[in-house]
């Protein structure tokens, strides 16, 4: 395989603009993905091509950044996937053929548009496929000169990108490019390390960004810790919306200034990405020809000290249970003591008065602990977290609350932020759960989230307790959370159901919080199957009232499975109130008392609010 550099004649590279920006100005609007026009507007994108190579760029990209399914499946065009990629190679290839100095045909992909595990739900498996997959297309029309994965913000999905293109593909070189911004050195090093050191990586790039002035801090810190060429493509500054349209108001002359400073500081080629046209391609391949190179030596640069050649990233310490001594819950289990726990539903507006009177029978009846859900039903309440806070401020009440967290109603950014405000506000114990679809609750119309479901969630908890969120960047001080997550015994595919558990385990739960289960076989079956995989069970349970109430749990509640003699029972006290309560107890009861030395503790939850009956429960043990 031969290197980056002998792609090129010249002693450094020049790359291309963004092709989206200059496929927009010349009045295609982003409604439809810039990629359809390979097949709807080929000569458009060929002009585009040819002028960047007017301008002076030694290197073009194919219009095929977005061209992953999961990007295509937007526009139910995912059928077409091989069609466009091949269309976008030729189109690139005829206008370097056409202008007939040998310019050099990158083809672009970009990164999936998905999270992937552990905060999401696509797996790395799946990414490898993908590329794999978008190579094999790519071998029909081979008229490229490298492949140019770009805009990456993810280190691991773009270390699966290069494993699958390089199952098909292991002769092209591979130019790996992240986007970054210089106050993440801890990311900056990652890619050094773990993309810079795959043989399977000719060159390494940065591209996007926050502007040139950013990228060049970003260039002085990679600069150093790898040997292979960097390629720097920044946007052309911060876009300004004027008027609905978005304008980037940096100069071809300011790009032109900083392509200097690039090479100085030690990049291979230099190019632009969003917000940049041929315009500025052509003052930055001015500035590259004129200047005399004179390469900085940054191998001793101030930003980044790294003694005795040790590893540039540090391997982060995971904290154990018994060191998060904040976690009571934790604790509790720690003990080898039952950890009991009331479910009660926080209130509906601002009157506290119900719940803290819910609060003093849980209080006087010697449970320490109150779980809170997350919008239960997807209906709208007081919010779980701002609930414990205020609860676990006041020491007097003697509760502590678990609030449930769900990652229905918070993107990536909002999650983070009330996790780091929990912990500021000695919230300590979660339960983290994806959460009912809105469709289920009294705001139908509600948009659901879900950048990441209740895996990502829980790898995110454990980031921020050891000390970084989850690009890697240090955040100077650690969480404590006890991490809670849900498990389902009774799950109608139990397969996938134990898989999910597993990537719980390996994301950094502590314990389980478990839907309702009425018969004691139904856990120790999950409890066998978990085998060395099982951690703590605080089990759920939910004391019937009625016969309704049972047919409700039954056939309304997601993954909660009530047994036929369950319901049989309840159904033959129907007409009496009283023996229909004291059978729910007694059901749940029963249970318990099977189960107390398999698991380590119980989650009773308040029936339709009514605290004193999952309290009689407990009276029915002691």
């Amino acid at each position: 395989m031969s290197t980056f550099e002998d792609l090129f004649q010249s002693a450094y590279a020049v790359f291309d603009g963004g092709i989206a920006t200059e496929l927009y100005e010349r009045g295609f609007y982003i409604n439809r993905p810039f990629e359809e026009l390979n097949t709807t507007h080929p000569r458009d994108v060929v002009a585009v091509h040819e002028s960047y190579i007017d301008a002076g760029a030694t290197a073009i990209t194919t219009n095929s950044f977005s061209l992953t399914t999961s990007q295509l499946e937007k526009f139910d065009i995912s059928h077409r996937q091989s069609e466009l990629i091949n269309a976008a190679i030729n189109l690139a290839a005829e206008a370097s053929l056409n202008k007939g100095v040998g310019t050099k045909v990158g083809l672009s992909f970009g990164p999936m548009g998905v999270l992937i595990e552990p905060l999401g739900r696509t797996s790395k498996d799946e990414v490898r496929n993908e590329y794999e997959k978008l190579a094999t297309f790519a071998q029909i029309t081979p008229r490229f000169d490298f492949y140019n994965l770009e805009t990456f913000s993810n280190i691991e999905e773009l270390e699966c990108a290069i494993q699958g293109i390089r199952r098909v593909d292991k002769s092209r070189p591979i130019l790996a490019s992240i986007t970054v911004v210089s106050a993440e050195t801890n990311q900056i090093q990652q890619f050094a390390k773990r993309i810079g050191g795959l043989s399977e990586v000719q060159a390494l790039g940065m591209n996007c960004s926050e502007g040139p002035h950013d990228l060049l801090q970003s260039l002085k810190v990679l600069k150093p810790l790898t040997d292979k060429p960097i390629i720097i493509q920044p946007n052309a500054g911060i876009p300004r919306n004027i008027n609905g349209r978005y304008f980037y108001m940096t100069s071809p002359d300011y790009m032109a200034k900083f392509a200097k400073r690039f090479i100085e500081a030690g990049a291979f080629g230099v190019g632009g990405c969003c917000g940049t046209g041929p315009d500025d391609i052509r003052a930055i391949a001015k500035s590259i020809k004129m200047m005399e190179v004179k390469r900085t030596d940054l191998d001793h640069h101030p930003i980044i000290q790294i003694a005795n050649n040790a590893s540039v990233i540090s391997d982060a310490i995971h904290k154990t249970l018994a060191e998060r001594k904040a976690s009571k819950i934790g604790q509790k289990i720690l003990q080898g003591k039952k950890a009991i726990t009331i479910e009660l539903t926080s209130p509906r507006g601002t009157d506290m008065s119900k719940f803290l009177v819910s609060l003093e029978k849980v209080r006087a009846a010697g449970v320490e602990f109150v779980n809170v859900p997350d919008g239960a039903r997807a209906s709208t309440r007081v919010s779980s977290l701002h609930l414990a806070a205020y609860v676990n401020s006041k020491p007097e009440l003697g509760i502590t609350i678990m609030p449930h967290l769900t990652t229905r109603d918070r993107n990536l950014i909002a999650l983070q932020a009330d996790l780091l405000g929990a912990s500021v506000n000695n919230v300590h114990d979660l339960l983290l759960v994806t959460g009912d679809p809105p469709k289920l609750g009294n705001s139908r119309d509600a948009t659901a989230v879900y950048d990441i479901d209740s895996i990502g969630l829980t790898y995110l908890v454990e980031c921020l307790n050891r000390g970084h969120n989850p690009q890697g960047d240090e955040l100077g001080s650690s969480t404590e959370f006890g991490i809670g997550v849900a498990s389902n015994p009774t799950a109608l595919n139990l397969e996938l159901e134990i898989k999910r558990w597993q990537y719980k385990v390996e994301s950094g739960a502590d314990f389980a919080v478990t839907q309702p289960i009425y018969e004691a076989a139904t856990f120790k079956r999950w409890k066998d199957q978990l085998g060395v995989h099982y951690r703590p069970h605080i089990v759920g349970v939910w004391p019937f009232v009625s016969y309704k109430n049972a047919e409700f749990m039954a056939n309304e509640v997601p993954g909660v499975f009530v047994p036929k003699w369950a319901l049989e029972k309840m159904q033959q006290v129907q007409d009496d109130p009283i023996a229909s309560v004291k059978m729910g107890i007694e059901i749940a009861a029963t249970m318990m008392r099977e189960l107390w030395n398999e698991c380590e503790g119980f989650a009773i939850s308040a029936p339709l609010g009514r605290v004193e009956v999952a309290l009689e429960v407990l009276k029915c043990l002691k």
